[in-house]
């Protein structure tokens, strides 16, 4: 018989709770085997509504992607911030455990016009990334029940435990360095300013994300 079954446990159970009417000395070996199987329903269930965090590893630079300097302009819309409902053009946040293994994950973005420093404008759009820096990011605990929580989308019964990392690009905020693959499109919402609304454009896809991050730590790092 396997001990660690349910049903072998409730077949336990009831076996020593039967037997205990006729022989009273079997009734702490009833009342002990209940308590054992409610602990281990209480375990089961707790290990079902948690999650488990991965490593997930840096995003990837495309092949044929190039590195633009400037700063970053509203286009048509902004989301609002997990941290105090702020316009922001793009914000990653990430949930860690204790070990730094991702528990949860999830990027807001809307497509902005990158003012670069060196050439006219370029829209960044589709799939991006902040690459997360001590500069752009803020970290806090969290746990089950935190409102930031809901924000994301996480159910109330969910085990969630662990530091909230948020990475956030406002409009008109610091110099950027945005990298991806440049490709000229026609944007109708530009065609009142530009030749056909032709643009180049920096579209993040699968695989390919637009890569941003702090324009300060790459020349520290120089």
């Amino acid at each position: 018989m396997r001990l660690l079954d349910q049903r072998d446990w409730g077949l336990i159970t009831a076996f020593l709770a039967g037997s205990s009417l006729a022989l009273p000395i079997l009734a702490p070996l009833a009342v002990g085997s209940m308590i054992a199987l409610a602990i281990h329903k209480l375990r089961h269930a707790r290990r079902r509504q948690a999650i488990a965090g991965i490593t997930i590893p840096p995003p990837i630079r495309a092949p044929d992607a190039t590195t633009l300097h400037g700063v970053a302009r509203r286009f048509r819309t902004t989301v609002s911030s997990l941290i105090d409902a702020s316009p922001v053009l793009l914000e990653h946040a990430v949930i860690k455990d204790r070990r730094g293994a991702v528990l949860l994950r999830r990027t807001e973005s809307a497509p902005f016009l990158l003012d670069t420093f060196d050439r006219g404008p370029v829209l960044v759009t589709g799939i991006t990334r902040v690459v997360v820096t001590n500069v752009l990011a803020r970290r806090m605990r969290v746990r089950r029940g935190d409102p930031r929580l809901e924000k994301m989308g996480v159910p109330s019964d969910l085990a969630v435990t662990g530091e909230l990392e948020i990475a956030s690009v406002a409009p008109d905020g610091p110099g950027l360095a945005v990298t991806g693959v440049l490709e000229d499109e026609a944007v109708a919402e530009l065609a009142f300013h530009r030749d056909g609304g032709q643009i180049p454009v920096m579209r993040g896809r699968v695989g390919a994300p637009v890569l941003v991050e702090d324009r300060r730590m790459i020349a520290a790092a120089l």
